[in-house]
């Protein structure tokens, strides 16, 4: 019976260290797993990321183009109006250059 026993005691041991040996190398499998999920959705993450940023680099430069295209005609516009008023005036500019040359007095 001791002999028995002694051998149950030497199973029950071996399949301790081999339940032992088992769960770690499952551990290890599944950190394995884990990390390489983690890798895979950063690189997902990742990819999407440069497709949003690549979306709203392209809607930023058509936004700048429109709104350089708007100032170029604003400012073409305020030079026209410039021009149209300094025309307007040249006749009285003249006029006004000629009274104070001559001495002129209204």
């Amino acid at each position: 019976m001791a002999k028995e026993t002694m051998q149950a005691i030497s199973e029950a041991e071996s399949k301790a260290r081999q339940a032992v040996l088992d769960a770690k190398a499952e551990a290890q499998r599944l950190t394995e797993d884990a990390q390489a999920q983690g890798e895979k959705a950063i690189q997902a993450a990742v990819k999407e990321a440069r497709k949003k940023a690549d979306v709203l680099c392209g809607v930023a430069r058509a936004d700048a183009e429109k709104l350089r295209s708007q100032v170029r005609e604003q400012t073409l516009s305020q030079q026209e109006s410039l021009r149209r008023g300094a025309q307007e005036n040249r006749g009285k500019v003249v006029e006004e250059i000629r009274r104070i040359v001559l001495g002129e007095t209204t």
